[in-house]
């Protein structure tokens, strides 16, 4: 059997730390970012054949956030060598050349977004120069660093392009969603003593509000709808939907998971809580004496049934109905419309009419409270155990800050009661590979 509930939304920031994405860029770009000893240009597009011109990365790039913006640094090592004699000017000799080295950092910003498709759509700018050491004039021939900066400058634009190129090629954030999306919709198990119970997620869209920075990691607020089912016994059918929809944008979106879910509470469970009430107490009725002997808790239809054997005043069987209810203050489970059966009337000895009409049903009712706090608490940790344990937990480390749950509605079922809680949490993703 399963019961559906009502669209859950799971709205979490999704961290990425920054030393990811400072990985992908020292892995992608290129070392040797300019060279005009490479033989693959055509020689006519060179500017200057008596000037040679090397720029290399010289260390890592390390990058700040704020809010979606990235700022920073690439530290480079440059190399110019200019020929001053050359070999066709005197071909009995080798060619002369002025070297020097001297290192620079460039300083860029990327402002981040995400397209309706889930790419990136970086916009990287240009922002300063700044001289790392002091530089020689090569012999007084030339300004290098006007010379240099004018090189730089004249070929920024590429430069900018190839870099917002990398970006989109190396760092996918679609790659970390649809994994997500995919691995969620695989049936959770979350108990597997006596009768194996599934959570079973059906994914509808994702959502994205700001992407702003915490602690040096960016930081994109989202939030996902589904509805949820509970179900007990083999593992639920499912058909894997591998398409990610579109990306739907939002201003600004809650940092709270509001999920529907279902707790089952079996009949051996109450009936092990009620035995130790009950079984043994003895209850003091319009001056005669009544002992519980043995107890008992089953479903028929919408009511519970609630069986007492009894000796003393009163000897033998009587039977009790009423309906279910979660009493949220105490967080117990209680008896409304609490009433004995007509048939219990009728079998009842004579001479025990003031049975009937004695405080001996208000007793059993007030008697009557299951805690359900500790069965409940435990229902979101299962959950959160099981996507660690299953694969999207392995891209993913899920962090619940905090929760709080409610339940809303019992249902009374053959072997077991079921109750609605809404869970109000607080939850993280923190995306371990991108």
């Amino acid at each position: 059997m399963a019961l559906s509930q009502d669209t859950s939304y799971l709205s979490t920031p999704l961290v990425i730390p920054t030393r990811l994405i400072e990985e992908k860029l020292n892995n992608s770009i290129k070392l040797n970012l300019l060279d005009d000893s490479d033989t693959k240009r055509p020689p006519r597009k060179r500017r200057n054949e008596n000037m040679y011109l090397k720029v290399s990365r010289l260390g890592d790039i390390q990058v700040h956030w704020r809010n979606n913006v990235a700022t920073y640094q690439a530290p480079l090592q440059v190399l110019i060598e200019r020929k001053i004699i050359n070999k066709k000017v005197l071909p009995a000799l080798k060619s002369l050349a002025l070297k020097t080295e001297f290192s620079l950092q460039l300083d860029f910003q990327t402002t981040l977004n995400l397209g309706a498709d889930w790419n990136l759509q970086p916009k990287t700018k240009f922002i300063s120069f700044k001289w790392l050491s002091e530089v020689k004039t090569l012999g007084g021939l030339i300004n290098i660093k006007g010379m240099v900066e004018r090189r730089i400058r004249h070929q920024m634009p590429q430069i900018l392009k190839n870099m917002d190129d990398t970006i989109r090629a190396k760092v996918h954030i679609d790659r970390a969603i649809t994994r997500i999306w995919q691995n969620i919709q695989k049936p959770i198990r979350i108990n597997q003593k006596e009768e194996t119970v599934w959570l079973k997620i059906n994914p509808i869209q994702f959502e994205m509000g700001n992407i702003t920075t915490e602690n040096g990691n960016l930081l994109i607020q989202g939030r996902l709808s589904a509805t949820t089912e509970t179900i007990v016994g083999n593992e639920p059918v499912y058909a894997l939907d591998s398409t990610l929809p579109p990306l739907v944008k939002r201003r600004i979106l809650p940092n709270e998971a509001y999920i529907y879910m279902l707790s089952k509470i079996p009949y051996t469970d109450i009936n092990q809580i009620i035995k130790e009430k009950f079984v043994g107490q003895g209850f003091n009725v319009s001056g005669h004496s009544i002992k519980v002997k043995q107890v008992e808790i089953w479903g028929c239809g919408p009511n519970l049934i609630l069986h007492f054997q009894v000796s003393g005043s009163a000897k033998g069987d009587i039977y009790f109905q009423g309906t279910p209810y979660y009493d949220r203050d105490s967080q117990h489970l209680v008896i409304q419309n609490f009433d004995f059966q007509i048939q219990t009337q009728e079998a009842l000895p004579a001479g025990l009419d003031w049975l009937l009409h004695s405080t001996f049903k208000e007793q059993i009712k007030n008697a009557f409270s299951i805690p359900l706090t500790e069965k409940i608490a435990k229902i979101p940790d299962a959950i959160m155990q099981g996507i660690e344990r299953g694969k999207a937990g392995q891209k993913m480390d899920f962090i619940i800050e905090q929760w709080d749950f409610k339940p809303q509605q019992i249902w009374v079922r053959e072997s077991d009661i079921v109750a609605l809680i809404i869970v109000k949490a607080q939850v993280r993703l923190e995306v371990e590979k991108i």
